[in-house]
């Protein structure tokens, strides 16, 4: 069955774009650094999620998994915003390298010459300007190309069936994963570590990869649930929910254990260099809100989702969805804005409108991809077994 984007969903994400225009004029009006640190926030949080659609993706032909491929669109178009997003982060980033702003404080020459911590440590060695510009270039340029790469063969398998481009798929996901193992790892560090330069932890990069693929799984299950309440996936059942659910509820769980162990490592060893970041977010006017973000993100889905039948019931996963991708949102927010703001800087609205639009826009080239293809990619190998999928 062919995906056609409802002409109401059209103008409601047409609407939410016209929200996020509006929130980006107010905000460079109001404050233009604190306007680049959401930019920061939306371009790279939604870029991830597209990353990890491909890696959810990849991860299964790896695997030989075959239970998804009933859905196995829904990732591959999500994956399709990783272009645009890419653009977005770019320019954020060459706008820091032109000195555009501020939110990266170690791009000042005079911070360079002088702060000792930058002049003694290995910082020195990987934050230097036009290694850090290029190492941008090549991880964007790459993920996207795996992705593209990806997306190219699963349609010529639509088109000519065999084994020939679900093989090439298998060793081209193989590839990817391996580029982007290291990777998201080193973009995590360059271009949000960076903002607390003074700062590091060698648990970053896990932390902030169980984040983005949280509330990519999340995402998916969204969509994949509103597709199905809506015609489009009668071949998905609630064992599919269940374990989509159930991933989303163990990656909630794998990132409380990574935040968990990052702050009891940092706090037990209690280096100055270490613990001021923690001192900004739980020492500040952020504990409340660290607090609230942490309710949601763990004992939220641990209360709701760990009984079998919460994650078997479509309007209990679907409203438990929405609440751990906002909680996600919250947490992208609390790593980036007290480095990047250099003190306490509340949620204000056109934070919530920039989120509005940048998810609007993410939406609709989704689902501008689910429509320029069928939604069951009919000449898998895999197909059937995914069909017959029952646990």
């Amino acid at each position: 069955m062919q995906f056609s984007l409802p002409g109401n969903i059209r103008n409601l994400l047409l609407g939410m774009m016209g929200i996020g225009l509006v929130s980006i004029i107010g905000a460079f009006v109001a404050d233009a650094h604190y306007a680049w640190a959401n930019l920061l926030l939306n371009s790279f949080w939604f870029t991830a999620i597209a990353l990890a659609g491909t890696f959810f993706v990849a991860v299964h032909y790896v695997g030989e998994g075959g239970w998804h491929i009933g859905f196995k669109r829904v990732p591959e178009a999500m994956s399709q915003y990783l272009p645009i997003g890419s653009l977005f982060l770019f320019i954020v980033v060459i706008m820091g390298y032109f000195h555009g702003h501020h939110l990266y404080h170690w791009l000042d020459p005079e911070v360079q010459a002088t702060d000792e911590i930058y002049l003694t440590s290995g910082k020195k060695v990987w934050l230097q300007n036009e290694f850090w510009l290029i190492r941008t270039v090549f991880y964007l340029a790459g993920w996207i190309f795996f992705t593209m790469k990806l997306r190219q063969f699963s349609l010529k398998e639509d088109l000519e069936g065999g084994l020939t481009w679900h093989k090439k798929s298998y060793r081209w996901s193989a590839a990817f994963l391996v580029f982007f193992a290291v990777t998201s790892s080193t973009a995590s560090w360059d271009w949000l570590m960076s903002l607390d330069f003074h700062w590091f932890s060698t648990l970053f990069g896990w932390y902030v990869f169980a984040g983005f693929f949280v509330s990519a799984l999340t995402l998916m299950l969204l969509l994949t649930l509103w597709l199905k309440q809506n015609g489009y996936m009668p071949h998905l059942n609630t064992s599919h929910i269940h374990d989509l659910a159930k991933m989303m509820f163990a990656f909630s769980i794998f990132w409380t254990y990574l935040w968990f162990s990052q702050y009891m490592l940092i706090w037990y060893s209690n280096i100055p260099e270490e613990i001021n970041y923690f001192m900004e977010r739980f020492h500040t006017a952020y504990q409340p809100f660290m607090i609230f973000m942490l309710v949601i993100n763990f004992a939220f889905p641990l209360l709701v989702l760990m009984h079998r039948d919460a994650k078997r019931s479509y309007r209990l996963t679907f409203a438990a969805g929405i609440i751990v991708f906002f909680g996600h949102f919250l947490d992208m927010y609390q790593i980036i804005m007290p480095g990047a703001m250099a003190g306490y800087q509340i949620l204000l609205p056109q934070s919530i409108g920039m989120m509005i639009g940048f998810l609007g826009l993410f939406l609709f080239v989704t689902y501008r991809a689910l429509g320029k293809a069928a939604l069951v990619p009919k000449n898998h190998p895999f197909l059937n077994e995914s069909k017959q999928h029952h646990i």
